[in-house]
């Protein structure tokens, strides 16, 4: 390879290209180098341009001998491409090359996949020693050996080749659709907190958006709860406010974004977490009644709030002393039957979630009946729920992958309505003693009419997962 040669009078008869190919095997080459004319060695321009071109080539010589590379899948691994670039020779009018170059350069490929292997015969470059030149290095010096050597000869002649070995990276159907769909989809590197779901910019909801909801929408236990079991209009206030909303798509559950994200800066509160983030991690696989795992593709729905400005002044001292010991994972003395036992203080969590509009959704009457019976009811989050502290902020994970199955084949029925629902969506602390009425709610937002079923416009946060 990167030789030329002078023009004849004579016609040369271009031999067949020398191409072999071996399939799931581990032949081994011979080391012994074969003769093959030297009309050949000129022809192995037009060898590598039998090759297609999504395929990578690399090169490798070990002191003259031949080796031999895998050809992998592009699944799986990260690799690094490999440039080839050839030069054709421009001749003069004196059949002398007068330029002529080809360069590899160093590329590193990793797979674990099933191995081919694949041959050509061309020019190798090899030293007095034996050993084999960098061809990117001696390229320009053996392209000018070559010329001399061909031009003062009257014939051609034989000339002693090598088993050049190429190692590519082929791509399956399946890897090659999946690219193309990919191409299409929103990739987001740590991005900024809050900037996918906009805020609704008037008091009427806005398709698409989130707005400031009231705490006082939802009914929580009142002051003589435990004595008449009478729920009430909660307070209307709460610690936490909301200041953004994000959806992302995530082939798997993500735990603990916060840390994949950009979050604002905030000034520290005294007393609690300035930054509250609740991740609800949705599933968007089937539905099943059996199944281990747990985890798959979904989407997250991240919520953001923030401590509210009258924090001191509004919320009561015995909520503010429950949200600390959420936080910092207290536990409890909970008496049971005949004895008392020790739980976290965070299995007290609440979800608040309710459908304000059901009758656009379009429900048939088993559907009717389902959301009626979940809708605007609290449930505890235990056990299906994760906590993580970091730098300012607390965050809450609600993993929905491992609830009931009737809970997540509820979602899926819904998932592709709830763009014309309108959601409240928030968190309380149950109360278990009298002085710890009535509930208040942590945090709330409202949901107008968003968008659960990704056609492109719900972009994939790059988490670098390994699969």
């Amino acid at each position: 390879m990167g030789s030329c040669t002078s023009k004849s009078n004579s016609r040369v008869k271009t031999p067949k290209k020398y191409f072999r190919r071996y399939r799931k095997g581990h032949s081994k080459v011979s080391t012994s180098i074969p003769d093959v004319p030297l009309n050949g060695i000129v022809d192995a321009g037009n060898c590598v341009g039998d090759f297609a071109v999504g395929k990578f080539v690399h090169l490798n010589f070990e002191n003259g001998a031949a080796t031999t590379h895998r050809i992998s899948e592009v699944s799986n691994k990260a690799f690094h491409l490999t440039q080839l670039q050839w030069n054709q020779s421009q001749m003069g009018a004196n059949g002398i090359c007068q330029e002529e170059a080809w360069f590899d350069s160093v590329s590193v490929l990793e797979s674990d996949s099933d191995e081919e292997y694949s041959s050509l015969h061309g020019d190798s470059f090899h030293s007095a020693d034996g050993g084999a030149h960098n061809p990117g290095e001696k390229a320009q010096e053996n392209n000018l050996k070559s010329c001399q050597t061909l031009s003062s000869s009257p014939s051609l002649q034989r000339k002693q080749s090598a088993v050049i070995m190429y190692s590519f990276k082929t791509k399956s159907l399946d890897r090659i659709e999946k690219t193309e769909y990919c191409a299409s989809e929103k990739f987001l590197y740590g991005p900024r907190a809050g900037l996918q779901i906009p805020c609704s910019p008037g008091e009427k909801p806005t398709s698409g958006c989130w707005s400031p909801l009231s705490p006082s929408i939802f009914k929580l236990r009142g002051e003589n709860y435990f004595r008449d079991k009478q729920k009430f209009p909660a307070p209307d206030c709460s610690p936490y406010v909301p200041f953004g909303a994000d959806l992302f798509v995530c082939p798997q559950k993500i735990n603990h974004i916060a840390q994949h994200l950009e979050l604002p800066s905030v000034k520290a509160h005294e007393k609690v977490p300035a930054l509250l983030i609740v991740n609800i991690q949705l599933p968007t696989y089937p539905a099943t009644m059996f199944h281990g795992e747990y985890d798959g593709e979904g989407m997250s729905l991240v919520l953001y709030f923030k401590v509210s400005d009258h924090f001191d002044e509004e919320i009561s001292p015995h909520f503010q002393e429950s949200i600390k010991r959420l936080v910092d994972d207290e536990m409890e003395k909970v008496k049971g039957f005949g004895k008392e036992s020790m739980i976290p203080f965070r299995e007290r969590l609440k979800i608040l979630a309710r459908v304000v509009n059901p009758e656009d959704l379009k429900l048939s009457s088993t559907e009717r009946k389902l959301l009626h019976a979940y809708n605007d009811k609290p449930v505890l989050s235990r056990p299906q729920h994760n906590f993580f502290k970091g730098p300012n902020y607390f965050e809450i994970d609600l993993d929905i992958h491992s609830f009931s199955y009737i809970s997540r084949k509820g979602f899926e029925s819904f998932q592709d309505r709830l763009k014309y629902g309108i959601l409240d969506m928030g968190l309380t602390i149950q109360a278990q003693k009298p002085e710890e009425l009535p509930e208040q709610v942590l945090c709330c937002v409202r949901l107008n009419k968003i968008d659960f079923v990704n056609s492109g416009q719900i972009p994939k946060i790059n988490c670098n997962f390994e699969r």
